[in-house]
């Protein structure tokens, strides 16, 4: 099977592809099974779907962006913006659905949940990965002036990443699920601790300089000055918190 991962992942993708790889270990995703996936980006969870779903299964990847993406026997990839187009499949079409939330502002997330819901067959799982509006933790820095900068940056990657109100799926899923006629749900919500020269550090340096051209607020100066600070030792910080969401649909 031709594998769909690119060599370097989106930042968006990096930051909430190990959440949503525990919760799908936790579920029980079938050989023979078809399954739609939202956001699918580079395609590292839309292999690991794959392999989980068999060469007798299916899995359709829906992204804005299929540029990374690669279609085999068992992989059906689609190019959708939920912000203008319909999601593929009619109702009760798939066992099981994945969602990661795009990279920027989606303009009515309660309405592509909607749609994502009338396409959940009976007893599948609906899988909703997000970061939440969690503000920027500095625990540690070398100064007060650095504590700043790495503030200040944080919050304008996040903006990058989220859009500028820092939207979410959902602000209330108890409330939107029960709506939609979910009625067995769990959230899991994961932030861990970074310290200066580990990985956690490294990705956020590594996105700083991915999403440049975007974080208009911040001199080339300061992103510089970031990339050798998450290198310091001396920094520790919050990472931001992941969030996903998996929900079933009602027998």
């Amino acid at each position: 099977m031709t594998t769909t991962l690119q060599a370097h992942s989106g930042p968006l993708h990096q930051l909430l592809n190990p959440s949503i790889r525990t919760v799908l270990d936790r579920l029980d995703i079938r050989t023979n099974q078809q399954v739609l996936e939202v956001g699918a980006g580079t395609g590292e969870i839309t292999a690991r779907l794959a392999q989980l779903v068999g060469r007798n299964g299916s899995v359709t990847a829906v992204d804005a962006d299929t540029s990374q993406l690669a279609g085999t026997a068992v992989i059906d990839v689609q190019q959708r913006d939920p912000n203008r187009d319909l999601l593929p499949g009619q109702s009760g079409r798939y066992d099981h659905i994945v969602a990661r939330w795009p990279h920027g502002t989606l303009r009515d997330p309660a309405d592509v949940i909607e749609q994502m819901v009338a396409r959940l067959r009976p007893g599948g799982w609906l899988v909703l990965a997000d970061i939440t509006p969690t503000p920027p933790r500095i625990y540690r820095a070398p100064d007060d002036e650095s504590g700043t900068l790495i503030y200040t940056v944080m919050q304008q990657v996040h903006r990058a990443l989220t859009g500028l109100d820092g939207a979410t799926w959902t602000a209330n899923p108890e409330t939107l699920l029960l709506n939609q006629g979910i009625v067995q749900h769990c959230i899991h919500s994961a932030t861990e601790t970074w310290t200066g020269g580990g990985p956690g550090c490294r990705l956020l340096a590594d996105i700083v300089s991915h999403l440049r051209p975007s974080l208009t607020d911040i001199t080339h100066e300061d992103a510089n000055r970031f990339g050798d600070l998450m290198t310091d030792t001396r920094v520790l910080l919050g990472s931001y918190e992941r969030r996903v969401i998996h929900a079933r649909e009602r027998n």
